[in-house]
């Protein structure tokens, strides 16, 4: 008897959450008629490759041509910007802030889209005794920049492609 309460309670539990529409983070939930996303830069892009990697990771086909017929993502430009956020007494940098802007065009099969941007922030302490450590982790930080970035483009597909 216990053990037809503790199933019919995870039985439950299953029909709930699926209810709900919780999906598993990175699963992406595209339209049904999209098998391949054309994906392209005016010059080498790491944000496309992390696009590509993310759609085809969730079996969707990409290329690199412009294919009028396909979705397209483009990306106009990307900027790495870094400033000063603050200095100590002696007039040193003791943090920097990094700035990401991305230019992008999202457009469905046949139509032309309008261009949008991202800009993403963040910031790390300096410290001028570990050049070399600090080195690596604005290099980490820009890769995780690049990485946001292309979900969030991602979300915007899935966003465009599920309204219609």
């Amino acid at each position: 008897m216990n053990i037809l309460y503790r199933n019919l309670i995870l039985t439950f539990a299953l029909i709930g959450i699926t209810s709900c529409g919780y999906t598993l983070r990175g699963n992406l939930v595209l339209n049904e008629s999209i098998k391949e996303v054309s994906v392209y830069s005016n010059k080498y892009s790491q944000l496309s490759n992390s696009i590509n990697i993310l759609l085809t990771n969730n079996n969707i086909k990409t290329s690199g041509q412009r294919n009028s017929s396909n979705y397209r993502i483009q990306i106009f430009s990307e900027n790495f910007n870094r400033r000063q956020l603050s200095v100590n007494l002696s007039g040193r940098v003791n943090e920097y802030e990094i700035i990401y802007s991305i230019d992008f065009n999202i457009s469905a099969p046949s139509e032309i889209g309008t261009v949008e941007n991202i800009t993403l922030y963040r910031d790390y302490s300096f410290d001028e005794n570990q050049v070399m450590g600090n080195t690596d982790r604005e290099d980490s930080i820009k890769k995780e920049m690049i990485s946001t970035a292309a979900t969030l483009i991602i979300n915007k597909l899935v966003a465009q492609t599920n309204s219609m």
